[in-house]
């Protein structure tokens, strides 16, 4: 359903259900951040695996320069 078919029907909607049609649009927009965020969430044990790699990676001298590291990131968000 597109944004202007939605637009159109809740406009023909009476004046007295706005209300409730907001509580449902907020709900729903509530749902698809959630489903958006979903892949972002990870275990507590992943990650523990990641910062204690991460730690060690460091204590060993494996990984970027931090001059490296802000280059790429200026790098990345200039293009």
């Amino acid at each position: 359903m597109s944004y202007e078919s939605v637009i159109d029907q809740v406009k023909s909607l009476p004046e007295s259900s706005l209300e409730e049609v907001s509580r449902y649009i907020e709900f729903l927009l509530y749902q698809q951040e959630q489903m958006d965020m979903a892949p972002l969430i990870e275990s507590d044990e992943v990650f523990e695996k990641k910062m204690e790699r991460g730690y060690a990676d460091a204590i060993e001298g494996r990984g970027k320069p931090l001059e490296n590291v802000f280059s790429d990131l200026s790098k990345r968000f200039t293009k």
